[in-house]
């Protein structure tokens, strides 16, 4: 079981918690959401980086003593926490974060006395990793000198081969995506490709947009087409049956053709992604990149910041679903964050779909309870995290344990407030029709 901590960073005075299939966080404004969702990215790319590493020693083969695991990554682990975090300068040198990728297994972050980042490997990771770096350069192939053929199926190959044998060190085989809020812009800026500078872009934007890139080509016919470029006989899910129901929530099919990108409307309207409204631009790669994920069945952890952004409450619903329907159907874990009391509503109902699954003997094979909620949506309770952060910088968790659901005192605070609010302006009506009555 993975397990994130982390000590002084940001507003985030300590938070520790257990990486489970969902992980859900709420908490007002700068209260730490995305510092631990950053936190979490952070320490996933460490894995892609030293993958990275093994692969220029197995086919460089330039091993230099002095520049060996885990120094020679410590420079770019270092570059991705600067661009994630900021200048080191600035952090409270109380500063400490450590990610458990599996008994043994893990890795720490703290500051040296000046201030730099100091990163530490798990005893055991350390000599897995050794290990494995010296066997690589022992029996490196120089790929440059085979035939020019078989050079790029050769690299495939030995790509394939290290991320395999990282991943059964780590114990961890999913890959890992984060898709930030305000997707609206990000979505505008997209069509303006040849003209962004992506140096000049953050490291999370960055990468979303061009994993984006990557997989706009799949949709030349369509939302609904898509899965023709993934055949397969073993789905799990029926792809006419989500593309369907991703179709309904964006209210149009998403194609990206030579001529431009557009939405298809009632079958025949063409709407450029430009004039589509902002919840549609929220949504369309939220979206696709999990359907993506679900044809290709890549397991994967996803980071969703604010799946509710711009759209209206009952497709809130539709969103949230779908995204725990992903999860459960590619064996992926997801992390998200909202505002939304209507969210985390949802949340609760799948909460407790999955506590009764776990509860009645029998339910899920209940025609009865199937019909009520499809299990691909259930939330279980061994399988589910959910935190709401405090300004102070302390958090509390929101399910209870006993009850089988979610605090309902902290799903919606807010409505208590307004009742109250709306109960002091009511009874000062009546009295001031009373006072009106005596005169």
């Amino acid at each position: 079981m993975q397990k994130i901590e982390i000590h002084h960073l940001g507003p985030i005075e300590e938070f520790t918690s257990d990486l489970l299939q969902m992980n859900l966080l709420i908490g007002e404004q700068a209260t730490g959401k995305s510092t631990i969702c950053k936190s979490v990215y952070f320490f996933r790319l460490i894995k892609e980086e030293i993958i990275a590493y093994l692969y220029d020693i197995a086919t460089d083969g330039n091993l230099d003593c002095r520049k060996r695991l885990p120094r020679v990554l410590n420079k770019n682990i270092k570059d991705i926490f600067l661009q994630l975090f900021g200048v080191s300068w600035y952090l409270d040198k109380k500063l400490f974060m450590r990610y458990g990728y599996a008994d043994g297994i893990y890795i720490e972050v703290s500051l040296s006395s000046e201030k730099y980042l100091d990163v530490r490997y798990s005893p055991t990771l350390y000599e897995y990793l050794r290990d494995l770096e010296k066997e690589l350069a022992m029996k490196r192939q120089n790929v440059d000198r085979m035939d020019f053929s078989f050079v790029a199926q050769e690299r495939t190959r030995i790509n394939r081969e290290i991320r395999n044998r990282v991943n059964a060190i780590f114990k961890d085989y999913l890959s890992t995506y984060y898709i930030p809020a305000g997707r609206q812009l990000l979505v505008l800026l997209s069509r303006q490709r040849t003209r962004v500078d992506y140096d000049n872009i953050d490291l999370v934007n960055r990468r979303f947009m061009q994993f984006n890139e990557s997989i706009q080509g799949y949709f030349d016919h369509g939302i609904k087409k898509a899965h023709e470029y993934y055949p397969s006989l073993e789905r799990d899910f029926s792809a006419e049956e989500i593309s369907q129901n991703l179709i309904r929530g964006l209210k149009g099919d998403y194609h990206n053709t030579r001529s431009g990108e557009y939405l298809i409307v009632d079958g025949e309207q063409r709407i450029p992604i430009n004039y589509a409204s902002s919840g549609q631009q929220e949504l369309l790669w939220l979206l696709n990149q999990l359907y993506i994920l679900m044809l290709r069945q890549e397991r994967a952890f996803v980071i969703i910041e604010e799946p509710e952004a711009h759209i209206y409450p009952t497709l809130q619903k539709t969103v949230f679903e779908f995204i725990a329907e992903f999860a459960n159907i590619n064996g992926s874990k997801v992390l998200v964050t909202t505002h939304s009391p209507y969210t985390l509503t949802v949340a609760n109902a799948l909460y407790y779909g999955g506590h009764l699954a776990r509860k009645i003997p029998g339910a899920l094979e209940d025609e009865t309870f199937q019909e009520i909620l499809s299990a691909r949506k259930f939330l279980y309770p061994e399988q589910f995290a959910a935190w709401k952060l405090e300004q102070d910088g302390s958090m509390q968790s929101l399910i209870d344990v006993e009850f089988g659901d979610l605090r309902s005192s902290l799903i919606d605070e807010v409505s208590g407030e307004i009742e109250r609010l709306y109960s002091k302006l009511y009874y000062y009506e009546v009295e001031h029709e009373e006072k009106q009555q005596k005169d």
